[in-house]
Formats: structure tokens, sequence, C-alpha cells
């Protein structure tokens, strides 16, 4: 169980900060809920009451409690147990737990507002106490939230405040743009579980948690399943199902197998997958954008590495055309990267150096860092067919620059215990996936030296600070202007290499409907599992 730093695998790993995960679904695309009709023949389907709605996931949850969720499964099921007080995207705001939420004139201080009759799932009331309680520990060192930073604003902490049972207003020591977003996503846990609890991350209480959410803890198999069951009394409204359900099964083809025979409903495929199931009428293929970026970390704790000219060589020797062509088909389902930030960022620019492929230079840089060749291990998640055949491209394309590249899969816990600690030097270059959302400060973490969730172990003395003016500059085209700055700055360097913008596709089975009204969004697949629900 980890409790000290956060990450979010999508692939290997989707990078999130909490405010982000849920803030980018501005580009997806609806599913439909029924296939067409053929000739004669209605397709009109009738909504039942119950059922059980089953996920494949890779590996057990790491910790059944908001706070501390950083991987794609356990934010998936979190997602389904703890509901967020609100989540905003480019286009509106969508209320949950909270009833609203307004700044002052000044944008230093910001009232928030419960819905009345909240209830946990053990029937105890949900409270500004809970509010006050779940802020003070993320704000609590001791506690190691990653969501820590969504609570500081140049290093000083927000101060939150019971005004009523149903008040809570947040005290900011100076102005932040990005807070009102950050603080939406928070999903909170329950004082009277938690309260006196001397590690949070490691309570014993998180093994059978009390949430918020659509859906409440009945039973967990370490290596098998876990269940969760209706929760009567969800504020927005009783669930459709009766469940939902994660299987979990590591291997990709067993996942689709059991999702072709109807023991899984829904999973997501890869462009491998999609002739299975688009020609298919027992399903519906959905593809939307996710706002993720799949990308290579480069660990500068290899001597070689902290060269940049090695760093720029290989980032100019791989072909990113051979990598979409070889693994997605086409631009169709993911775009080239350029940029560290996704193009539904906010102040996401092109205006970077794009190292575009260049045998020519890449030798030339090779031979000015003073190698002609060089030995690198390249680590990923055994159960990611595209990190896969990312890596065997790879493989090919610099052994024209002689880089040996010897390919390391790993089960994805150890990869994720390795990934995380910067000071590893099992491996030199990962791949990573991230989805950080529509406010461009979500990536500061990953970049800022010292950072727990700077994986690269990367210092720019210049670049720090230009984190923190972004978050307080109120004049867009000043922020722009920053930000813009600070994606050509890491570029230069070079310690992330951006590879593609892949769209998510998911592959549902047609037998429920909800799709639209659940939403698809990133990481945790569906914003709203209690608008799902069977057909017959």
């Amino acid at each position: 169980m980890m409790n000290k730093k956060w990450l979010v695998l999508v692939i290997a790993l989707v990078m999130v900060i909490s405010a982000a995960c849920s803030n980018t679904s501005e580009n997806q695309a609806p599913a439909d809920t029924t296939n067409e009709a053929t000739e004669g023949e209605s397709v009109e389907k009738t909504k039942v009451d119950g059922g059980i709605f089953i996920f494949a996931i890779n590996s057990d949850p790491n910790v059944m409690n908001p706070l501390y969720a950083g991987d794609r499964v356990t934010m998936t099921i979190n997602n389904a147990l703890f509901a967020p007080l609100y989540v905003t995207d480019a286009e509106e705001t969508r209320f949950y737990l909270a009833e609203s939420i307004t700044p002052s004139e000044d944008f230093l201080s910001y009232t928030l507002k419960l819905k009345e009759g909240l209830k946990w799932h053990d029937g105890e009331p949900i409270t500004a106490d809970d509010i006050v309680f779940t802020v003070t520990s993320i704000l609590d060192e001791s506690q190691n939230s990653h969501l820590i930073g969504n609570f500081l604003v140049d290093g000083k902490p927000v101060e939150v405040n019971k005004i009523d049972d149903l008040t809570v207003e947040f005290k900011l020591p100076q102005i932040s743009v990005p807070f009102m977003s950050k603080l939406g996503a928070i999903r909170p846990i329950p004082k009277h579980i938690f309260e006196g609890e001397e590690d949070l991350a490691k309570s014993d209480k998180n093994l059978e948690p009390i949430g918020s959410g659509p859906f409440k803890f009945k039973e967990f198999k370490s290596g098998e399943k876990l269940e969760l069951e209706r929760f009567e009394d969800y504020f927005g409204g009783r669930p459709n199902l009766d469940g939902v359900v994660f299987r979990v099964i590591s291997d990709p083809n067993s996942a689709n197998t059991a999702l072709l025979n109807g023991e899984l409903s829904a999973r997501y495929i890869t462009t491998d997958d999609i002739d299975k199931f688009s020609g298919n009428e027992n399903f519906h293929v959905a593809t939307f954008d996710e706002g993720m970026l799949n990308n290579m970390v480069f660990r500068l704790n290899n001597e070689a590495l902290q060269n940049k000219d090695v760093r720029k060589a290989i980032a100019y020797a791989i072909n990113k055309d051979e990598i979409i062509a070889g693994v997605y088909r086409s631009e169709e389902y993911a775009k080239k990267a350029y940029s560290v930030f996704v193009p539904t960022t906010q102040y996401y620019t092109e205006d970077v150096e794009k190292y575009e492929y260049n045998l020519d230079k890449a030798k030339e840089l090779m031979e000015k860092a003073g190698y002609d060749n060089l030995s690198l291990r390249l680590a990923y998640t055994n159960s990611s067919k595209e990190q896969e055949a990312y890596g065997l491209i790879m493989q090919q394309q610099l052994s024209e620059i002689g880089i040996d590249l010897e390919l390391i899969p790993m089960e994805r816990g150890a990869f994720l215990e390795k990934f995380i600690d910067a000071s590893t030097t099992d491996f030199d270059l990962a791949f990573n996936g991230y989805v950080m959302g529509l406010d461009p400060s979500g990536y500061s973490p990953l970049f800022l030296a010292g950072n727990p969730n700077n994986f690269m172990g990367y210092v720019n003395e210049e670049l720090d600070p230009m984190w923190d003016k972004g978050v307080i500059e109120t004049d867009p085209a000043k922020r722009a202007e920053i930000y813009e700055e600070i994606q050509r700055i890491i570029m230069d360097d070079m310690v992330v290499y951006p590879i593609a913008y892949p769209k998510s596709i998911v592959a549902i089975d047609d037998r429920f409907g909800g799709i639209e009204e659940a939403r698809l969004v990133p990481i945790t697949m569906f914003e709203d599992l209690s608008k799902l629900y069977l057909t017959e």
C-alpha cells in the first residue's frame, strides 16, 4: 500500500492531479445506447431495475481512500465509492455533494455550500465537519496526501473554516486562478470514521470503506474481485443497477475473451481490438479524447542521460510516424505529440522544439556528447500491448545511433513501485501516461525540483518560480506567455519525450444503457455510475 507518492497510471501509469482527472471531458463523444435498426425490426429496449455492471481491472486497488488514489484502477473504484464536491470542465460545472461554490469579489475566499440530506454509506450525515476534516488531513504533511498541492498557494496553506453544518469557507493567502476547479474534484472522507487515525493511508478503515458515492462496499477478495452494491440513499437518486463488480484480469487477451463471452460489461480496448467489437452487434464502441499524453521519461540518475545532447539525440532518432502507424494504425486514433501539455490544456502550444525525425542530427549530437555506443534499459508494464510495441519500434530506431536498448517488461505493481522512486537504478527510461486536465498548473508537480512526483529527478532553477507566477497571474495573455515559455523550456531540456495523444476506445456491452448520461470521462471511464442501467 503506497502512502507517499502519487501518480496515475494510464497504460502504465496515469499521472493525475486530483482536480484534473475529472475535468477534461469537453471533447468526448457521447455513446449511443442502441444499435441501428435493421429493416423490419425494432431495437427499442426496456429499462430494467437491477443488474450488475462488471469492469476488468488489471490489479488490486492500492488504497480505497480518495486522499491517496493515484493509479487508474484505484481511482476508478473510488469514483464509485466516493462522490466529488463538483466537477468543472471547459463547458460547465456539475454539482455533486456541493450545492454551490461562491468566490468573493477579490477571489481571496470561496464559500462552499453542501446539499441538504447528504449521507455516508453507514447512514451518518455528511456535514461541513467532514469537509474541514478532509482538507485539514490533506494539509497535514505527516499524512502524505498527494492532494496537498491543491491547498497550497505559493507554498502557503489555504485556511478552511466551518460556517455552519452545511457551509465551509476557504481563505486563500493570495489569488489562485485554478483553486476552484481543484477544490471541486476533492472527494471527502468521513470524519467520524477516520478521526484519530495516526496514518490515514495505512488505516484498516480503508479495507471496508465508508463513502458517499452511488455504490457501497460489499466484499473484496484480493487478486480476484471487488464487489460494490447499490447505495439506496445516494443523493443523486437511487442507482439503477444492483451493483458494480471489478474483476482482476491482468492479461488483456483474457479480458477481451471475457468481454466477448458476456463476463464483462465494458473495458478499454486498443486499436488491435477494434475489429473484434466494432462489427459485433452485441457491443457499442465509443471513442473519445481523454486528454492523455503517452510519453517516455528519462531518469537523470543515469550519467549518460545527464547530458542533454544525449537526450536530444534520442528524441531526434525516434520516428513518430512509424510509431503512430505501427501502434495506432493512423492519426485517427492518436495524434503525434510535441508538447508535455495536451491540446485540451489551456495555453497549450506547438511553438516548441518538435524534434522531428532527423537521424543525421541525432548522430551529430551523440558524437558531440562523446558517445559512439550506449546501453540503456527501458521499463514498461508487461500488460500493455501499446507499450510493448513502442519499445520494439524504438529499440530498432535507436540502434541506428549506436544505442542498445534493453526492454524490461515488468508486472504493473513492481513497475509502479520502481517508477515512483526517482532514485532507483533498475532502468534508465520508462513509458508513462498522464491526464492532467484543463488548467496548466496541474503539470507543475511533474517538473518541480524535489517534488515526489518528479520521476525524472529533474532540476531547473529558472523553471520552478514560473509555475508559481502562472498560478497567481490573472491576466490571460500574461498567463499564456508564462505557460508557453514553460513548455518551451521543458522541451528544450528534453526530460520527457512526448510520444502521442491517444484517443480512448471503450467497448461496452450493448445490453447496458445510460451511457450518455453517465458521461464517458478520463481515467474512470464513467463520471456517474448511478446513471447506467440494464436493458432487455
